[in-house]
């Protein structure tokens, strides 16, 4: 099975890649090569990275796009250039990750709506098969939207804090005093203005925060380095969001190993 994940920005790609190897043993790969024989995926401009995986006879290329703008462009070279052109040796699912921010669901499936033809209806976590016929080859594509989160707006900064809000009352107590230090400093005048001007900022922050507290030896680390200083797999917040696509790319239907 090949697959390809969509995703926004290099964090998210990152995040993906690692949840995939922790969780179910997904290999990262350099290139495409022994894995996609007739096409390979490139980025489009600068903004853009891809990253290859493979577990068994699946293959997976995680594809950041470049900031939520830029997914039609993707999704568009995709058809074109795969799915249109190689109708025989096809890609079987994209799953597109998408951040909420402020957005509803509703709102968010919407605007996805509208990167494919007529006809297409998504919803968020399930898979909708879209067919087209090229060359008399029919073929059938699985599109898998995941919008996260699921039940609150946000960001993935936001996943990882309500998992650390797992660990126990302690935990929450940081988490609470955390977002409520921010939440002064923004309000509290220019200086919290100056370098918070935006909701998406203000969440990071919090998120920094958070982890300032709970493992400071990683407090001044990249997102990456954060990343790795938690067990992030073995949360259940966490899988109820990411197992979506582990299902969404896996030939056998295996997500991972039980908890």
């Amino acid at each position: 099975m090949k697959a390809i994940i969509l995703c926004e920005g290099p964090d998210d790609l990152w995040f993906i890649a690692y949840y995939l190897h922790k969780r179910a043993g997904w290999d990262t790969r350099n290139s495409s090569e022994g894995l996609w024989r007739n096409y390979k995926a490139k980025p489009l401009n600068s903004r853009q990275q891809v990253q290859y995986l493979r577990r068994g006879n699946d293959s997976v290329v995680v594809w950041s796009v470049g900031g939520k703008d830029s997914f039609s462009l993707v999704l568009s070279a995709i058809f074109k250039k795969f799915i249109q052109n190689y109708p025989f040796d096809p890609i079987s699912s994209i799953v597109i990750v998408r951040d909420r921010d402020n957005d509803s669901i509703a709102e968010a499936l919407r605007e996805m709506q509208t990167w494919f033809p007529d006809g297409v209806e998504l919803s968020n976590c399930r898979s909708t098969v879209w067919e087209s016929e090229t060359y008399g080859c029919r073929t059938t594509v699985n599109i898998t939207p995941v919008l996260i989160p699921f039940n609150e707006t946000g960001a993935i900064e936001t996943l990882l804090i309500e998992s650390i809000k797992e660990h126990g009352e302690e935990e929450r107590a940081i988490v609470q005093e955390a977002g409520e230090y921010i939440r002064r400093l923004v309000s509290g005048g220019k200086s919290g203005l100056k370098y918070l001007s935006h909701q998406r900022l203000i969440l990071k922050a919090k998120y920094s925060a958070v982890i300032a507290v709970t493992n400071p030896d990683h407090s001044t680390c990249l997102f990456q380095d954060m990343v790795m200083a938690c067990p992030w797999e073995k949360s259940p917040y966490v899988r109820e969001h990411f197992d979506v696509i582990l299902s969404a790319i896996s030939s056998d239907n295996t997500r991972a190993d039980p908890l």
